[in-house]
C-alpha cells in the first residue's frame, strides 16, 4: 500500500508503479515479497490475498499478473541455501514440503 501524493488516497503497490511512484523491477520484487510472505496486499480491505484474487480484483493487470504467475520469470530474487542458486519465488516453493500439521510449505536445510 502506499499514500498517493497529495491526496491521502491508499493506492495498491501496482498502482504506485503505474504513476512512477516505485520503479517497475523493484515494485516486482515488493510484489514478489508480498506474496512470499502471505499474499498480495488488498489496499481497500488491509490483508493479503492469493495473485489471483488479487488480479480479479483489479489491483494489477494482465501483464503483471503473468510475471508474478510465470515460474519462468528471469526475476530471481529468491535464494536456496542447498544449491546456493537465486529462484523465482515459485521455484523455491516447488522445492519445499507441505507440513501436514500447519499446512505451510517448508524448505529443508541441509546442514553440511
Amino acid at each position: 500500500r502506499a499514500s498517493e501524493l497529495y491526496t491521502e488516497q491508499t493506492i495498491s503497490l501496482f498502482e504506485a508503479m503505474h504513476k512512477d511512484l516505485i520503479v517497475k523491477d523493484h515494485g516486482i520484487r515488493l510484489l514478489e515479497a508480498q506474496i512470499a510472505t502471505g499474499g498480495i496486499i488488498d489496499p481497500v480491505h488491509s490483508h493479503r490475498v492469493p495473485v489471483e484474487v488479487a488480479y480479479k480484483r483489479g489491483y494489477f493487470d494482465k501483464e503483471m499478473n503473468q510475471i508474478l504467475s510465470d515460474p519462468t520469470d528471469d526475476t530471481k530474487g529468491f535464494f536456496d541455501p542447498n544449491t546456493h542458486e537465486n529462484l523465482t519465488y515459485m521455484q523455491l516453493l516447488e522445492r519445499g514440503t507441505l507440513d501436514p500439521e500447519t499446512g505451510l510449505c517448508l524448505l529443508s536445510v541441509n546442514m553440511k
